[in-house]
């Protein structure tokens, strides 16, 4: 009785850190921390394979290594603030614990709560595009992004990045129906509310999102794809290269996008004035990054100093790029290299390895998530905000214990 109420406190606790995404900072973190609890009260670590224990491993390493560069921080307070920030990569092996333990069918409602958790603040979002299309459409043009009406308001390439992960959940579910004995309701709503988040997330078009989102589904489509006769493999690769140019055909929002992102990219080779263009002013933070790594490139500055000296470096550096355009990095690597070394960057990029390339049964939704979650980051610092570093804690627990789980053994 103890362990089914565990069970159904976990998918309750899932449900309230899903729809708080876009609805409130606060829930998030308590939802999170609530997950945490359940993991501790079941906690035995004998019960973790060797790979799942070498990846918490690496999830606590990677913490420990960022809280190391506290010591050598002259601004306390803001390496105080950023460790908090992060304590959710510090309990992933806690939420994994919590995950581990629930049965199948708790796993099918977690992603049908995920779905439509997206669906939502996705489906409002549109709307509010559709009813400002001409204004939406020239600031697309002029490399704003579409605001995601919903809740507090969350960062748009943070949801974007969400909703591709649910679709990636509703994709490797969908094509493991018969292991996971989906009903005909479960496809039918997986399959709906999946396809719509596909078309939103090209109506929204957040770059970073729709980039991790495809290569996520490479992951797990590619397995499927070796395993079909000559015939159906030309067909499928047919079908996966036209669906994104039927996208783009029917999104005026996604030709804007792609317009923009052209003329961003001649700006950056061209190495004309970046300020205004969001991959050029990213190029730029990239390589004032790399000076201030150089300053210091096994320990780092600091974590609670390190974007203080990124602002004075980049006004050294490049003084044609205006205050409001001096970005960080917008890249994690980046990011965690100048805050705590590339020791801790090196870290990060084990376990993004490890979950790619180290098991031998391969676990494709682990895959999937690691290449999806590490190419968005590679345009945003996704563990620099709560959203994302919750999630990204959160959901890669979940493909671990989905992807390991087996159905008929619950």
């Amino acid at each position: 009785m103890r362990k089914e109420w565990m069970q159904i406190a976990t998918v309750f606790l899932w449900g309230i850190l899903a729809f708080s995404f876009s609805l409130s900072p606060a829930l998030i973190s308590i939802s999170f921390i609530g997950l945490s609890i359940i993991g501790i009260l079941q906690f035995k670590f004998r019960e973790f394979s060797k790979f799942e224990n070498a990846i918490s491993l690496l999830f606590v390493l990677f913490f420990l290594s960022s809280a190391a560069s506290f010591l050598y921080s002259q601004n306390t307070e803001e390496a105080s603030r950023k460790l908090i920030l992060k304590l959710p990569i510090l309990c992933f092996p806690l939420v994994f614990n919590a995950l581990k333990k629930s049965e199948s069918k708790h796993f099918i409602s977690m992603v049908l709560i995920g779905l439509y958790a997206m669906y939502l603040p996705a489906i409002v979002s549109v709307y509010n595009y559709l009813s400002n299309k001409t204004l939406f459409d020239q600031l697309i043009l002029e490399s704003k992004p579409l605001p995601i009406e919903f809740g507090y308001g969350i960062y748009h390439i943070q949801f974007s990045i969400i909703l591709a992960i649910s679709i990636v959940f509703a994709v490797y579910l969908l094509l493991q129906r018969k292991e996971w004995n989906l009903s005909k309701i479960n496809v039918s709503v997986i399959s709906v509310i999946g396809l719509s988040n596909f078309i939103f997330l090209h109506i929204l078009s957040a770059r970073t999102g729709l980039l991790a989102m495809y290569f996520g589904l490479l992951i797990i489509l590619l397995p499927v794809l070796f395993k079909l006769p000559l015939r159906n493999k030309i067909i499928a690769i047919s079908l996966g290269l036209t669906l994104p140019l039927i996208m783009f055909a029917m999104s005026s929002s996604l030709r804007n996008r792609v317009s923009n992102t052209l003329a961003d990219f001649e700006v950056a080779w061209n190495g004309k004035d970046a300020n205004d263009y969001s991959f050029a002013m990213r190029v730029q933070a990239w390589k004032n990054a790399v000076q201030v790594i150089k300053k210091n490139p096994i320990l780092g500055i600091g974590i609670g100093d390190a974007d203080k000296e990124l602002q004075e470096n980049f006004a050294q550096m490049n003084s044609s790029i205006t205050p409001a355009n001096r970005k960080n990095p917008h890249l994690q690597f980046l990011e965690t290299a100048s805050q705590s070394g590339l020791i801790s960057a090196s870290l990060y990029l084990l376990i993004v390895l490890s979950s790619i390339f180290g098991q031998s049964n391969k676990n494709y939704i682990l895959a999937s998530m690691a290449l999806l979650l590490f190419l968005a980051s590679c345009f945003e610092s996704i563990l620099e905000r709560q959203v994302s570093v919750v999630a990204f804690s959160a959901f890669m627990a979940l493909a671990l214990a989905l992807g390991n789980k087996n159905p008929k053994e619950s």
